[in-house]
C-alpha cells in the first residue's frame, strides 16, 4: 500500500476512540443462524430482528459520514482490526497463520516475507489475497508527518477536547 492511502496512528485510535465498542465474534456472531445442516451454533447468539450488543459497521460507517469521514467498510474493519476493535474467526486465523509464517525460523516460525506469507495463507484457506490483507491489521502506519491531514488536524482536535473534558 502507498504511504499516502496508509492511515495514521492517530487516525487508526480516533477511529477506534469514535467506535467506542469492541466486535469480538467469540461472544457474539452477527451471521444470522443458518438451517439445516448449516446451522451455525455461534449464530444463535443473534437473530434477525433482535437487538445486537455491539455497534455494526454499516451503523458506524453512517456515523462518521455524519462527521464528514467517508470509509468503505472494508477500509473501517481493517482499522477497527488494527486498533483491537473487531476480531474474528477469519481473522484471529489469518493472524495465527500470518504469524507462523513471517516469524523467524530460530523462534519456531517459517521466516517467510510478508507477501509471500500473504500469498501462502489465502492458498492454504482457499481465500482471496485481498481477504487476507483485509483481516489483517496495518503492517506500517504513517507517523508525525510535517504536512498534516484533514484528518490528523481533525484526530488532534478531538483528543484535545477529549483532555479537556476529563479535567473539567
Amino acid at each position: 500500500m502507498e504511504k499516502d492511502n496508509l492511515p495514521s496512528k492517530d487516525y487508526i485510535e480516533y477511529i477506534c476512540e469514535l467506535y467506542d465498542d469492541v466486535y469480538d465474534d467469540r461472544i457474539e456472531n452477527c451471521c444470522p443462524p443458518m438451517a439445516g445442516k448449516a446451522r451455525q451454533k455461534a449464530g444463535e447468539y443473534w437473530m434477525p430482528g433482535e437487538r445486537a450488543h455491539h455497534k455494526s459497521l454499516i451503523t458506524f460507517q453512517n456515523e462518521l459520514l455524519e462527521l464528514g469521514i467517508k470509509l468503505s467498510t472494508t477500509k473501517l474493519r481493517k482499522i477497527l482490526i488494527t486498533g483491537g476493535r473487531w476480531t474474528t474467526k477469519r481473522s484471529r486465523e489469518i493472524a495465527g497463520l500470518f504469524d507462523t509464517y513471517t516469524r523467524p525460523v530460530t523462534e519456531g516460525g517459517k521466516g517467510l516475507d510478508s507477501d509471500i506469507a500473504i500469498r501462502k495463507i489465502a492458498e492454504d484457506l482457499k481465500v482471496s489475497i485481498v481477504t487476507v490483507n483485509v483481516n489483517l491489521p496495518y503492517k506500517n502506519v504513517v507517523y508525525k508527518l510535517e504536512e498534516r491531514s484533514k484528518n490528523a488536524v481533525r484526530c488532534a482536535r478531538y483528543k484535545e477536547r477529549l483532555k479537556g473534558r476529563k479535567k473539567g
